[in-house]
């Protein structure tokens, strides 16, 4: 944990680089290619941003009271973690999306465990899949709205 340290994006770029499902400025960004302003893992239009989505999201690496460890960063950790993206009956989900093909082992396994500890649920995907972490009554929730063509977080 960062204690009260300050995170910075530093050099990651992840959720710039077509890992998230985002639109900017009429420009749909889809898995696997980059926006189209980002030049060389930099935002060309950083100062003139658009509120939704550049200004408005939250990676949970970043955020002041992240639980996630330094190595965790996105770029590092293959994954990029919206810290309680949804609630299913009154627990907080976390939903994992992938850098790449799948988050790294190492980082999976220490969310899995930090998530059991903190009754927290987790939903995460590796290449195209989405699994559930949590209670059964919520993996089998979760797979009848992917069964549905539904995504996890029911919206």
């Amino acid at each position: 944990m960062s204690g009260n340290v300050t995170r910075t994006c530093g050099s990651c770029t992840a959720c710039c680089d077509g890992w998230l499902q985002i639109e900017v400025r009429g420009h749909k960004v889809r898995k696997g290619q980059a926006c189209p302003f980002s030049i060389a893992h930099r935002c060309s239009i950083y100062l003139e941003r658009p509120q939704h989505p550049c200004r408005e999201f939250v990676c949970g690496w970043l955020v002041a009271s992240s639980p996630l460890p330094d190595w965790m960063r996105p770029d590092q950790s293959s994954m990029i973690m919206l810290a309680a993206n949804f609630f299913w009956q009154g627990l907080p989900v976390d939903v994992v999306v992938p850098v790449g093909e799948q988050p790294k082992k190492k980082a999976l396994d220490w969310l899995t465990r930090f998530c059991a500890e903190n009754r927290r649920l987790l939903v995460y995907q590796i290449r195209d899949e989405w699994f559930a972490f949590g209670p059964p009554a919520f993996q089998t929730d979760i797979a009848d709205r992917l069964g549905r063509g539904e995504t996890p977080w029911g919206a």
